[in-house]
């Protein structure tokens, strides 16, 4: 506070003592008072008197969040299947959509990620892992995961990723039916680009960049990201497989430069309803509208 305005209120009688000097006058003399002291201080200061404007009150309008911008995806899109996805800013570290990001679903090929992982760990030839990766080669994957102890490298990685939603089945075999979330698919791949030794981690990256228009079974693996990529960078891991009863396709994996973001998409359709290559347009669909949500379209 300046000298000069804490000494003219060290001159100033008090309101308390103003008022027990005058306690006849009442609540007039106390808003007179009060109006005295106030112009006096304004004088002295040789400012302008002081107007007080009220706060307005907090807007109620809706701020859209990652949930709420998901979920205008979904509405404005024609969709018949079920969804779960997220696209991550890895760089401002925060979601840009998140829908049912939590929810477990069965991994299928992407879990090729974890196998991988796990190889190289252990030695592995880097070639066979990258075939297995780009062209989601899944004899390679079941020889692979005799390497890597079945079940165990999923637990492994758990723990390692810090992943929260990941477990094996409890098929010894069944590397496909891994549980994993789409939340789980961040830390993944952020695992990947940051913690992994430079040498395993361009094995991998490299080998998603490659991803092929096929995999070793014939299957097209270019609906999702790649296909709605554009010019944009990507690197994916798909996913896909049937009768459980249902259809279920997964296309993850980074898009943009340096790696920048993030997504994962869980579809899951109904076989007596939608067909292979309407399954496959509605990941697109879903794709194309997390691509649209990034910034700049960096």
């Amino acid at each position: 506070m300046p000298p000069r305005f804490s000494a003219i209120i060290r001159r100033m009688p008090s309101i308390g003592a103003l008022i027990r000097r005058k306690p006849v006058i009442g609540a007039v003399a106390v808003v007179a008072v009060l109006a005295l002291t106030a112009g006096i201080l304004a004088s002295t200061l040789g400012g302008p008197q002081l107007h007080f404007k009220a706060a307005p009150a907090p807007s109620s309008e809706k701020v859209p969040g990652p949930a709420f911008a998901a979920q205008q995806l979904l509405d404005e899109a024609d969709l018949t299947g079920e969804f779960s996805f997220v696209l991550y800013d890895r760089v401002e570290d925060r979601y840009l959509l998140s829908h049912d990001a939590d929810e477990v679903h069965f991994s299928m090929s992407i879990s090729k990620i974890l196998i991988a992982v796990g190889a190289l760990q252990r030695g592995a030839d880097a070639s066979e892992v990258a075939q297995m990766l780009s062209w989601s080669d899944d004899p390679i994957a079941n020889g692979l995961w005799g390497v890597v102890e079945g079940p165990a490298v999923i637990e492994e990685q758990v723990e390692a990723m810090g992943l929260e939603y990941t477990e094996p089945s409890p098929e010894w075999g069944r590397w496909g039916d891994t549980w994993i979330s789409a939340s789980d698919m961040v830390r993944v791949y952020e695992y990947v680009l940051t913690e992994l030794p430079e040498s395993d981690r361009t094995v991998i990256i490299d080998a998603l960049i490659a991803t092929t228009e096929k995999g070793s079974d014939g299957y097209d693996q270019t609906f999702g990201i790649p296909d709605a990529a554009g010019d944009l960078d990507w690197a994916v891991k798909q996913g896909w497989g049937c009768c459980k009863p249902d259809r279920f396709l997964v296309s993850t994996g980074t898009i943009g430069s340096d790696h920048r973001y993030i997504a994962a998409i869980f579809g899951a359709f109904d076989e007596t309803r939608i067909d292979e290559a309407r399954s496959a347009e509605e990941m697109t669909t879903v794709a194309a509208g997390l691509i649209a949500a990034i910034p700049d379209q960096a």
